[in-house]
C-alpha cells in the first residue's frame, strides 16, 4: 500500500471530527421533530412514488458498502497518512461522496421534494466548511506531500484514471465494523418514513404543513 508517512505537526482532526457528529445527530433530531407535522401533498404518485422509493434505497446501499469499502483503506490511520490507494486515490473525500449519495436516497425515499432539497442544500453548505477546515488541518500537518495530493486528486468529483488499488491492504477489523454500523444508520429513514405515512393516512398524528 502506497501512504506518506505523517508529520510531527499537532492533529486536531479528532475535535473537528466530534463537533461534526454533534451537528449531524442535532440535525437529525430537528428533522425527525419537523416531519412529526409534515406530510406529502400528493395521496399518490403511481410509478413515480415506486422509482423514488427503490431509487432512494439503492443509493442509501451504495452508501453503506461504499463508506465500509473506503474505511477498509483508512480505518485507524486518517491522521497517520495521506492515503492514495483505492477509493482515495481518484477522489479527496470519497466518504463524504458516498454520504451525500446517502442523502439524496433519504431525500427520495421521504417522498417530498422539499425535503430532498433541504438535505441537498444543508449538505453542500455545511460539509463545504467543513472540507475546508480539513484540507487546512492536513495541510498544516502535511505540507508539500498533501500540497501535492490536494492538486492531483479532484475533491469531490472522482477522477477514474488515476484509479489505483493494491494487492492487499491491512484491515482493522474494529474500525470496519465501526464504520459499517454507522453507514447502517442511513437506512433507518426507510422505515421511518413509512411509519410516519402510517401514523398520518390513519390519522393519528396530526398533519399541519403540506410539502410538494
Amino acid at each position: 500500500m502506497t501512504v506518506i508517512p505523517m508529520s510531527d505537526k499537532p492533529a486536531i482532526e479528532p475535535r473537528l471530527l466530534k463537533k461534526r457528529q454533534k451537528h449531524s445527530r442535532v440535525f437529525a433530531v430537528l428533522l425527525v421533530l419537523s416531519l412529526l407535522v409534515v406530510d406529502n401533498s400528493h395521496d399518490t404518485l403511481g410509478i413515480y412514488y415506486e422509482m423514488a422509493t427503490w431509487t432512494g434505497v439503492l443509493l442509501i446501499a451504495i452508501c453503506v458498502l461504499g463508506r465500509s469499502y473506503c474505511s477498509a483503506f483508512i480505518g485507524g490511520i486518517k491522521n497517520d497518512v495521506v492515503m492514495r490507494e483505492g477509493p482515495f486515490s481518484i477522489v479527496r473525500n470519497p466518504l463524504y461522496v458516498f454520504s451525500f449519495l446517502g442523502v439524496v436516497g433519504i431525500g427520495l425515499v421521504s417522498h417530498m421534494a422539499a425535503v430532498l432539497a433541504m438535505l441537498v442544500l444543508s449538505f453542500i453548505v455545511y460539509y463545504k466548511f467543513v472540507v475546508a477546515r480539513e484540507e487546512a488541518f492536513l495541510l498544516n500537518k502535511f505540507g508539500e506531500q498533501y500540497k501535492k495530493y490536494f492538486n492531483e486528486v479532484p475533491r469531490w468529483w472522482p477522477k477514474w484514471s488515476l484509479w489505483h488499488e493494491p494487492e492487499q491492504i491491512s484491515v482493522r477489523p474494529k474500525f470496519l465494523r465501526r464504520t459499517m454500523m454507522d453507514a447502517l444508520a442511513f437506512f433507518l429513514p426507510i422505515p421511518f418514513f413509512a411509519v410516519l405515512d402510517y401514523l398520518h393516512e390513519m390519522e393519528i398524528l396530526p398533519v399541519y404543513i403540506f410539502l410538494p
